[in-house]
């Protein structure tokens, strides 16, 4: 901050001494005004890039601002000077011009990338919102054309253009304002101001160092040309392409005068890569939107798909619930149904001999008591429910050994060899003999456990 404000008194101070007429710019005419003048812009600049290349943007912008502001001194001109309001880089060289403003601009453009947290935290939320908007908004043109030549936008120095076009391309969102003061230029540089009044009013005044008009259209040495150049690259093949003229750019190329018959080729086919390379971009961010709508639609017909699943499972849980309520609540009415009558049978005392003929022989008696009706009603029961589960138990059995043998078909092999090997056992006929009498013994065993049996009831 000192050095700003010393940096600020000293030119001040040296503003003051120069105003030796009624213009400002009428004291620049003097030798030694304009020596002393470059000689402190040459030193400030260069004190302002010492502090910029140590990325200290806050003091480089401080030193810097005073060679690209209006003086304090404009306020106190007189009606008819107001053309004299002008920064201190208005009457310097051309190299101090371009290198005080291009200095300027880079540090805009750094100031701007500091972000909004580290750009507030040096410079203040406020101005570096203001500074970033010289950018975004395009007015850095204006400021540096009224500020810096006097608001001919057809006098500034093209490499000063060159990085304005360029700050704009970087940062603002439309482009319409960088064509506008483009087009503005080169035509300012085509068609020259041949207002002439002041000169012939002040004929003293004279700029030691002025801008160069375009009398041919700007190309009046190699270095000139290779600045208009390097400006009608930027404005076809960046400007306009941006604001989709991409017609009107190739009629540009066609019709400059500038260019010669290569560059004009090189400049065509560079801009049809452009538009080729902007087609491919466009094509492949709506390949890449569809792709991601598919799979968000994948997506969907996933989770719909899932949810359905989901709901068919909860509905066939709560049908399999019910069904084995169902199935409990009948079971338990048939088991009911038969343990009664078991019940009493068991309980029913066990006939003796004497009523045993009875017993076997109902009819007899005549008319069946219900304890009888009861007992034959199970018996049949009972051996129609035998007879089914038997059924169901050779079923499950065909359909297991169906299964197994489908998916084993190794298990049918073995059946057979098994049986081929029963076979080849039983023609032999000690082997029969020897079943025959180990059956014969078991017959024997079981006739004498039965007439046991027998023997021991009667008793």
């Amino acid at each position: 901050m000192n050095g700003s404000s010393s940096s600020r008194t000293v030119l001040a101070d040296q503003v003051k001494d120069s105003l030796s007429s009624s213009r400002l710019l009428g004291s620049f005419t003097s030798s030694s005004s304009y020596k002393r003048i470059n000689s402190l812009i040459s030193k400030t600049y260069k004190q302002a890039s010492a502090l910029y290349l140590q990325r200290r943007l806050l003091e480089a912008f401080q030193t810097l601002e005073p060679l690209i502001s209006l003086p304090e001194t404009a306020g106190e001109l007189q009606n008819g000077e107001e053309h004299a309001a002008s920064a201190l880089t208005a009457g310097a060289s051309r190299s101090n011009r371009v290198k005080v403003w291009n200095l300027y601009l880079s540090l805009l453009n750094a100031i701007i990338k500091l972000g909004p947290e580290e750009g507030k935290n040096t410079f203040g939320g406020r101005e570096w919102r203001n500074l970033t908007a010289k950018a975004r908004d395009g007015t850095v043109w204006d400021e540096v054309a009224t500020v810096g030549y006097g608001g001919v936008e057809g006098n500034v120095d093209a490499d000063v253009v060159s990085s304005l076009a360029t700050l704009l391309l970087t940062h603002s969102a439309s482009q319409a304002l960088n064509q506008t003061h483009l087009e503005t230029y080169l035509s300012a540089a085509r068609y020259p101001s041949l207002d002439l009044s002041d000169r012939f009013e002040n004929p003293s005044q004279q700029d030691p160092d002025p801008p160069r008009h375009a009398q041919t259209n700007g190309t009046d040495t190699p270095r000139d040309l290779r600045s208009r150049i390097k400006i009608l690259e930027l404005y076809a093949l960046q400007v306009l392409p941006r604001n989709e003229e991409w017609q009107y750019a190739r009629e540009f190329i066609n019709m400059s005068k500038v260019l010669d018959e290569e560059q004009r080729e090189a400049f065509i086919q560079e801009l049809q890569i452009l538009e080729d390379q902007k087609h491919s971009d466009a094509d492949q961010e709506a390949a890449i939107l569809w792709r991601q709508e598919e799979e968000r639609e994948c997506e969907r017909k996933e989770t719909q798909r899932k949810e359905a699943e989901e709901a068919k499972a909860e509905e066939d849980r709560a049908k399999g619930v019910a069904e084995s309520r169902q199935h409990k609540r009948t079971d338990s009415e048939k088991d009911y149904g038969i343990d009664e009558p078991t019940i009493t049978k068991s309980t029913k005392k066990q006939p003796g001999p004497s009523n045993l003929r009875s017993t076997r022989h109902p009819q007899a008696n005549g008319r069946l008591s219900p304890s009888a009706c009861a007992s034959e009603k199970i018996t049949q029961n009972t051996a129609y429910g035998g007879g089914v589960a038997l059924i169901t138990a050779l079923q499950k059995i065909v359909l297991n050994m169906a299964q197994s043998i489908s998916k084993n078909p190794m298990i049918l092999f073995r059946t057979i060899f098994f049986l081929v090997a029963l076979i080849v056992a039983f023609g032999r006929r000690d082997v029969r003999d020897r079943l025959n009498r180990i059956t014969e013994k078991g017959w024997a065993k079981i006739k004498g456990t039965v007439g046991m049996g027998v023997k021991v009831s009667y008793l």
